[in-house]
């Protein structure tokens, strides 16, 4: 099975311009050529892309997200991922049960890839039943959709001007990115997520959250040894404000290490005791239970201690041992003067 960039766009949901930029930055591009130079993406190359577009969506990082991502492997009739310490089990063994389901019953035969490890983040792998081709359709299906895109397009060059309807949508969704990325860089990541990215994920337009996502995969993040830990305590993905956190982080010259959304805060602490970071910072969007609030204790017993940093609308307004941020500029400015203590 090879696909186009437009069908693997259709695929993964996102737009073929940021396709273009995973594989400019990150060399997660298409690896199979076809009469006429024409590139397209492998089973392996679709695979990768989805572990990509799962990690981020769970606020890894995009440059930690395309490392792993990159370590995606066919093999067994499972998919292999290598060890990433900073990144919680179940997000990975996610991403690679996302990977498995799109390979199509020919490469999802029953079975794990890699051997057991001792660590449950090394070597994992996902088990890959049989699984029908994302999309649903039938083989004429399929080849109809590759005919129509080949016929689209004649090589990876982005068009100079809009030639139709999905063209012209990628290209009004890509000048919102471009003004969110001014906004980025006239204000900075964290002001310009508290006063236009944030807001505009508020609603429920689709091409208002593809631009926040493009604007975001662009901005440089960084981990260092004295990296924060960022987490999401909401259980649905609430990425963008993680990797808003880690670019703002960086602009401070901090490191950042994001464990995703909806880790247990018992998981967390124990992410926290090992990676032994100066701040962690926990986001909520949702309203927090007193019982939830009250779990904060596991973090709050770390040793040794640090300083915990609360952010979004989800908290009360004071947590015992715990400093409540009004924004996220704030809740970034905390955590960075702890890592320059």
């Amino acid at each position: 099975m090879t696909l186009t960039v437009a069908a693997v766009a259709r695929r993964l949901g996102v737009a073929p311009a940021t396709l273009r930029t995973w594989d400019r930055r990150y060399g997660l591009g298409p690896s199979e050529h076809t009469a006429g130079a024409h590139r397209r993406y492998s089973s392996t190359d679709l695979a990768r892309l989805v572990v990509m577009r799962r990690l981020t969506l769970e606020g890894v990082a995009p440059a930690e997200a395309a490392a792993l991502a990159a370590t995606t492997a066919v093999a067994d009739g499972g998919f292999a991922l290598a060890s990433v310490s900073t990144i919680p089990a179940a997000v990975v063994e996610a991403a690679a049960a996302d990977a498995a389901a799109v390979a199509g019953p020919e490469q999802a035969a029953p079975g794990r890839a890699g051997g057991p490890a001792a660590d449950p983040r090394a070597g994992l792998a996902a088990d890959a039943g049989p699984v029908a081709p994302a999309g649903g359709g039938t083989a004429a299906a399929e080849a109809a959709e590759q005919a129509d895109d080949e016929a689209d397009e004649a090589d990876d060059d982005e068009p100079a001007a809009p030639r139709g309807l999905d063209e012209l949508q990628d290209w009004a969704v890509q000048s919102l990115a471009d003004r969110f990325a001014e906004e980025v860089r006239a204000r900075g990541a964290a002001a310009a997520w508290d006063a236009v990215l944030g807001p505009a994920l508020t609603t429920d337009d689709a091409a208002l959250h593809e631009a926040v996502a493009r604007a975001l995969a662009l901005l440089p993040t960084r981990d260092d040894e004295r990296s924060v830990v960022l987490a999401g305590l909401d259980p649905a993905p609430r990425g963008p404000v993680l990797v808003a956190a880690a670019a703002a982080l960086a602009e401070a010259g901090a490191g950042a290490r994001a464990v995703g959304d909806g880790v247990p805060v018992r998981m967390l602490a124990a992410a926290v005791r090992r990676a032994r970071p100066p701040a962690v910072l926990l986001h909520a969007r949702a309203e927090r239970s007193p019982a939830q609030v009250a779990a904060l204790a596991a973090l709050l017993a770390v040793r040794p201690a640090p300083l915990l940093v609360l952010s979004g609308p989800g908290w009360p307004a004071a947590v015992e041992g715990c400093e409540r941020a009004a924004s996220l500029a704030d809740a970034v400015r905390r955590c960075a003067a702890a890592v320059h203590a």
